[in-house]
C-alpha cells in the first residue's frame, strides 16, 4: 500500500468520527510532493462548545399570611422555615429556593380570587401573648372575605404543639371551619 492511499485512508476514517462525534469540520490537509502538511484545524466557536442551558424549573407558589407586608424580610424568614423542615427530612418541603412565597393581607381585595387560584397556602402564627387573638382574628378575616379554607401553620421551631397551636387549630375547625395544619415534629 503506498502513503498516498495509507494518508487517503486515514483521513476518510478521521472524517467519519468527527462525524460521530458531531464535529463542525475536518481540519484542513494540503497535499505536497514532500511530507504531509496540516493547517491548524477548525475550533468550534464558544456557542457549540457550551452545554445547552435547561430552562429554569418553575416555582411553586406559596401564599403565606399573617406577616407584615414588610417584603424581602418576610419572605426570608418563611424560606427559613421551609429549609429548617427541609433539614429535618421534610420531603414536601424541598428546596426553600423551589418555592415562590408571596405575602397575602387577610382583607386583600383580590383575596377570594387568589384562594381559588392557589392552593398551597400557610399561615404564620407568632409566639407572643396575643398571639392567639390576633390569629384568630386574621384567620376569621380570611372566612369573611372567602380566603383558603385549609392552611399550614408556619411557626418559630421552639413552639410547642400543645397550648396556642392546638387551640388555634380547635377553634380555627369549630368555629370558623378552617382546617389548619399543624406538622408533629
Amino acid at each position: 500500500m503506498s502513503a498516498q492511499d495509507q494518508a487517503a485512508g486515514l483521513r476518510k476514517w478521521a472524517d467519519l468520527q468527527r462525524q460521530q462525534r458531531g464535529d463542525e469540520a475536518p481540519p484542513e490537509v494540503t497535499e505536497s510532493p514532500g511530507p504531509m502538511t496540516y493547517r491548524s484545524p477548525v475550533v468550534p466557536s464558544a456557542a457549540a462548545m457550551e452545554p445547552p442551558v435547561t430552562p429554569p424549573k418553575p416555582k411553586t407558589p406559596l401564599m403565606v399570611t399573617g406577616l407584615p407586608d414588610d417584603g424581602p424580610i418576610e419572605v426570608r424568614k418563611v424560606s427559613a422555615r421551609l429549609g429548617q423542615w427541609a433539614a429535618l427530612g421534610r420531603a414536601w418541603a424541598g428546596d426553600p429556593a423551589d418555592w415562590d412565597i408571596r405575602i397575602v393581607m387577610p382583607d386583600a381585595p383580590e383575596l377570594a380570587t387568589l384562594s381559588q387560584q392557589h392552593r398551597r397556602w400557610a399561615l404564620w402564627v407568632n409566639s407572643d401573648a396575643d398571639a392567639f387573638g390576633r390569629m384568630y382574628h386574621l384567620l376569621k378575616q380570611l372566612r369573611q372575605h372567602n380566603g383558603p379554607q385549609r392552611l399550614l401553620a408556619l411557626h418559630e421551631p421552639h413552639l410547642p404543639r400543645q397550648g396556642l397551636l392546638a387551640n388555634l387549630q380547635q377553634a380555627a375547625g369549630d368555629y370558623l371551619g378552617i382546617e389548619l395544619l399543624l406538622l408533629a415534629r
